[in-house]
C-alpha cells in the first residue's frame, strides 16, 4: 500500500510554528500590560494613601503639605498618563496579535481541513486499487479453473 504524502505539510507545520511564536508574543505582550496595570495602580495607591495622611495632619502643617503634595500630584500624574499612554498602545498592539494569530489559526484550520480531505480521498483510492486487485486475482483463479 502506498504511503500518504501531503505536498502541503510542510507549509501547515511552518503556519502552526508561525502561530505558537505568535502566541509567546502575545503571551509577552500580556504579561507586560499586567505590570504597566500594576504600576499605574500602585502609584493611585499611593495617591491616595498620602491624600489620606494629608487628612490626619493638623491644620497647621496641612496647609504646607497640601502645597507640596499638589506639585507631587501634577508631576505623578504625567507619570500616570504616560504610564497610560503606554498601556493603550501595549493593547493595542495585543489586539493585532490577537488577529494576526486569529488569522493564522483560520489558515490552518483550512489547511487541515484540506490534509482530511487528502487523506480519505488517498485512502479512497487506495481501497480501490486494493479491490481491482482482488478481483483480477479471483478472475484469474476463475479462468484457471476453467480452464483445467
Amino acid at each position: 500500500m502506498k504511503k500518504f504524502r501531503w505536498r502541503l505539510q510542510r507549509l501547515l507545520d511552518i503556519r502552526q510554528k508561525q502561530q505558537e511564536s505568535l502566541r509567546t508574543e502575545l503571551a509577552a505582550l500580556t504579561e507586560q500590560a499586567a505590570g504597566l496595570r500594576g504600576r499605574i495602580l500602585m502609584e493611585k495607591a499611593m495617591l491616595r494613601s498620602r491624600l489620606a495622611a494629608l487628612r490626619q495632619a493638623d491644620a497647621a502643617d496641612r496647609i504646607a503639605q497640601q502645597e507640596l503634595f499638589m506639585r507631587y500630584v501634577a508631576a505623578v500624574d504625567a507619570q500616570i498618563a504616560a504610564l497610560q499612554r503606554d498601556l493603550n498602545a501595549l493593547e493595542q498592539k495585543r489586539k493585532e496579535k490577537i488577529e494576526a494569530i486569529m488569522a493564522v489559526r483560520k489558515f490552518c484550520k483550512s489547511l487541515e481541513r484540506l490534509r482530511v480531505q487528502a487523506l480519505t480521498v488517498h485512502r479512497q483510492q487506495q481501497d480501490h486499487a486494493e479491490q481491482n486487485e482482488h478481483d483480477e486475482n479471483a478472475n484469474a483463479a476463475f479462468a484457471r479453473k476453467m480452464l483445467v
